[in-house]
């Protein structure tokens, strides 16, 4: 295990890498045998560092797409801060300020209420639920060449960066998400397709997993949250210029575009 002093210098270390833009080596490299809780703890810290305001979480590679192209195993979390959240009237990204984004379109839960027990079938996670977004996420690793192992990847914060949320629809007038379809497109071309099945076998049961895994580590999954549930396709590079925008299947639509 780490010490507190260990945890904070490899925080400030991803956090410089942030601002400045710079990828640094893996964390493994020098700390083979990091483990899951230290790198959730060096992620913990580094969110505290920030200062931000919470906004929710993102769920990584609840997709076997993502799983399979990043070379993940299973899933993990990380937290959304407010200022992530890109504005949906314009989705405009400045490319500028991020290191080697990638795009995905995902499923977002708008949580209504505190759930401080346990949640065992999706049917008892809906009843939290009070509305869904389509959504695009915005992740950017502060490692080089996206290449990382699980532990890296939870140290930094599962490669959150921003995100962008279409118009709420009241869960009680949305399809059933495990077969919600999306299209995304990317300059005017159809570039991936995907199903809500993709996020764990239903959005539902992804944020099943995270607001279990909360719990288990002392938290809960508060009402007001944002749960982004995961890429439902492969991940596509945000080049300067490009756009993107997903289209859902009775979630309407979310677009951004990179400056």
């Amino acid at each position: 295990m780490l010490n507190d002093t260990e945890i904070d210098v490899l925080a400030r270390r991803l956090l410089a890498a942030e601002s400045e833009r710079m990828p640094t080596a893996v964390l493994t490299e020098a700390h083979a045998g990091l483990s899951e809780r230290d790198a959730y703890a060096i992620q913990r810290a580094g969110i505290a560092l920030r200062g931000q305001r919470f906004a929710g979480y993102k769920l990584g590679y609840t997709s076997a797409a993502m799983r399979q192209q990043m070379n993940i195993e299973h899933p993990n979390y990380g937290f959304l801060s407010a200022n992530m959240l890109v504005d949906e009237v314009t989705g405009a990204v400045d490319r500028d300020a991020l290191i080697h984004p990638l795009v995905e379109p995902e499923i977002a839960l708008l949580i209504e209420r505190d759930i401080v027990e346990p949640v065992s079938t999706r049917m008892a996670m809906a009843r939290y639920v009070g509305a869904v977004c389509a959504a695009l996420e915005i992740v950017d690793t502060r490692y080089t060449d996206y290449q990382f192992r699980a532990q890296d990847n939870i140290a930094d914060n599962s490669s959150a960066a921003r995100f962008v949320l279409g118009a709420p629809v009241p869960f009680s007038r949305v399809p059933d998400l495990r077969l919600t379809g999306v299209l995304l497109w990317s300059n005017g071309e159809v570039v991936d397709q995907g199903l809500g099945a993709n996020a764990l076998g239903d959005p539902l049961l992804a944020a099943t997993w995270l607001a279990n895994r909360l719990l288990s580590e002392g938290a809960i999954l508060p009402a007001g949250s944002i749960v982004l549930t995961g890429g439902l396709t492969r991940a596509h590079p945000g080049l300067r210029g490009s756009a993107f925008v997903a289209e859902f299947a009775g979630l309407g639509s979310v677009r951004a575009h990179f400056l």
